[in-house]
This record gives C-alpha cells, structure tokens and sequence, in this order.
C-alpha cells in the first residue's frame, strides 16, 4: 500500500511533514510519518492510524508530539533525500556537457560544417518567423487565431534549437538552462509566463 497518501493526509495534524515529502525516496519520510501514527494509535493499518487520529483529538495532539520529537531526524531524511536528486541532476548535467564537449571536438578534427550552418539556418529562420510575426500585428490583417498560435509555437520551437546551437558552440550554465527554458516557453505562450512571473512578484 503506498504510504505518501496516507503521510500527506497525515499532514492536516502537522503541517511539516508535507515539506518533508518529495524527491524520489519520499516513501522512506512516509514510512517513518505512518510508523509514527501507527505507534500512537496502536492501529497496525496505515489507513486505521489515520482514521483513528480524525477520530480523537487527544490522539491527533499526542501524534503532533511524537512528530516534534522525531522532527529532526525526520527532516534529517528528507535533506538526504534532497541531496540525492541535486547529485543525481549534477550527474545528469555533467554527461550532457561531456556529450557537447565531444561532439565539438569532433566537428573540428572533421571540419565538420553541419552544426555551424545549421545555426545560420536555425536563427535566420527564427528572425522570419518573428519578423512575419511583427508585420501581421503592425499592418493589422485579420487572420485566424490559429495563424498566431503556430507562430508561437514556430517561434518557441526555432528559439529553442537557436539556444541548443548556442550551448553546442559556448557551453552552457544552470541558470542559462533556466533562462533558455524561459525564454522558449515565453515564445509559445507568453501569457502563462508574464501571470507566473506576476504571482511571483
């Protein structure tokens, strides 16, 4: 049975353990929260701990208790959990920027061209798709909505190969990637990206 629901649902009576749960081992946080309710309630069955802590007031306050007292090796477990999937995506990284750093080497022990002009091809593309873009607002003609939906997606598409040719020739950082994966969902939806950035603010 698995035990993140029951933890979340386990979260109403102490709202920490919701920031313990994530990353890819958040089971083991979930096993420890529920092993906590089951031993205060005396209730073998996940889903009968919980029932019995909805149930009595006094339990819910006797569980909060236990929690508070585990609280730092709980919060021990989900850091762990954290660090795991931070080198795990610093993994990730790594062999993607081994992979560039190979693939141009060996574009230059070949004189290789392809991805030199596929970068022309990829920006000249993207300024003519903007610039088309551009002429339709400006010179107000009326064209289906959809016309202005497939430019944006054209749009976002070619921004995202331009800044691939980008990362190809000068490498990349984290928050190039962020800023590249802003910038492309910018393009093909720019509504949903200025509202998130609002609600940030």
């Amino acid at each position: 049975m698995p035990l993140i629901p029951i933890a979340m649902a386990l979260a109403q009576f102490a709202p920490m353990i919701a920031g313990w749960l994530g990353g890819s081992k958040a089971e083991d946080v979930a096993t420890k929260v529920v092993g906590i309710a089951q031993s205060v309630t005396g209730q073998s069955a996940p889903d009968a701990a919980l029932a019995a802590l909805q149930a009595d007031p006094n339990l819910s306050l006797q569980f909060q208790k236990a929690v508070l007292d585990q609280q730092a090796q709980l919060a021990a477990t989900a850091a762990d959990v954290a660090k795991a999937q931070l080198e795990h995506d610093a993994a990730v990284y790594q062999s993607a920027a081994a992979d560039r750093q190979s693939a141009r080497q060996m574009a230059i022990a070949t004189h290789d061209t392809t991805q030199r002009n596929l970068a022309y091809l990829y920006t000249l593309g993207l300024f003519a798709v903007i610039a088309t873009h551009f002429y339709i607002v400006i010179a107000k003609i009326p064209v289906d909505p959809v016309t202005f939906t497939i430019l944006g997606n054209a749009e976002g598409v070619l921004t995202a190969m331009v800044l691939g040719s980008k990362e190809f020739f000068f490498g990349s950082t984290s928050a190039g990637t962020k800023q590249a994966q802003a910038i492309t969902e910018f393009a093909v939806s720019p509504g949903a990206v200025t509202t998130s950035t609002n609600q940030k603010g």
